[in-house]
């Protein structure tokens, strides 16, 4: 099931406080916090492993698709070829401990997929594995158990180009499939949700992380990863949700030919435009990986950056409790 956890007052209020409290190991009803703190990233290893070693992972994986299967004979939900997808999940044993303990929920867009992997990023491809990440994150105690979910495209032309990949994206379709697929294993705390978007996974102005913006409730936060970075692509970063912390990380030891200084003019002026709320970050940061392949290296370097910090009790930003 998926769960409304303690996003806004009117949300919290109305529902069980004792569940929310232990959703995410806070007290009930709204969460203040301390005006002006802001997360930070947390410290990482100078070359931190992106492959973890070989082995079964402590959990299990889940597969779904959108649209469903039908069954019984029913006609298939029409769904645009482009905006279908294959899901997976992943539940370590650490969050599968109670079922109905609603979890937060890291939601994984892949890139550009020439090469047609399924399931790339969880457990498809070379590059890593964003399961193995969020179970080693786990295992040490940096972060509270989680979900780990993601799209896997479906149609090639989908996620053939950058900056048309994962068009029109639905979030909250997403979520509710997922939530649907992990019924009886999971719960999905929807006031929780990170959604990271690598390489063309937040090119697309009308696509990718840009649209998984307009969910509702709003993502707890979204790390943008090693993107192309135009200028058009910062306006929904920038103006994204108030309460939603936007943290964009990108390297140029293998990408140095992207529009840095347009992309940096555009957010700025959106985030003058459209403030976040006290302590709600909007962050710009140049990283230098030391691994090879930087591109991808860039994915576990910023999980582990920022998962901790983001999932702590103080990155709940602070807003004024309004009755419903």
């Amino acid at each position: 099931m998926i769960a409304a956890g303690p996003r806004g007052c009117a949300r919290a209020l109305r529902a069980s406080a004792s569940v929310l409290a232990a959703a995410a190991g806070l007290a009930a009803g709204c969460f203040p916090g301390p005006a002006g703190a802001q997360p930070r990233p947390a410290p990482v290893p100078a070359a931190p492993a992106s492959r973890a070693p070989a082995g079964p992972l402590d959990g299990a994986t889940y597969d779904y698709e959108r649209p469903p299967a039908p069954a019984g004979g029913a006609a298939a939900p029409a769904v645009p070829p482009e905006q279908r997808w294959l899901g997976r999940a992943f539940v370590h044993r650490l969050a599968a401990a109670d079922p109905a303990r609603p979890l937060p929920i890291l939601v994984f867009l892949h890139g550009t997929n020439a090469a047609q992997i399924k399931h790339r990023w969880m457990g498809g491809g070379q590059e890593g594995d964003v399961r193995r990440i969020a179970a080693q994150l786990m295992e040490a105690g940096q972060i509270p158990p989680i979900l780990v979910a993601a799209p896997s495209a479906v149609l090639p032309a989908a996620v053939a180009v950058a900056r048309t990949s994962w068009p029109a994206f639905d979030m909250d379709a997403f979520l509710d499939a997922t939530a649907a697929r992990l019924r009886g294993v999971a719960t999905v705390d929807s006031a929780r949700v990170i959604v990271a978007g690598h390489s063309g996974g937040g090119c697309n102005a009308a696509g990718g992380i840009a649209t998984a913006l307009r969910a509702s409730p709003p993502a707890h936060a979204a790390l943008v990863i090693d993107t192309c970075m135009d200028a058009d692509i910062a306006l929904p970063f920038a103006q994204s949700p108030p309460t939603t912390h936007v943290v964009v990380s990108w390297q140029t030891l293998t990408w140095a030919r992207r529009p840095f200084a347009d992309f940096r003019r555009a957010f700025q002026r959106g985030i003058e435009a459209h403030p976040a709320a006290p302590g709600v970050l909007r962050e710009l940061e140049h990283l230098h990986p030391t691994e090879p392949m930087p591109h991808d290296a860039m994915v576990p370097l910023v999980l582990r950056r920022w998962l901790p910090s983001l999932l702590s009790v103080d990155a709940v930003p602070s807003v004024p409790c309004v009755s419903p």
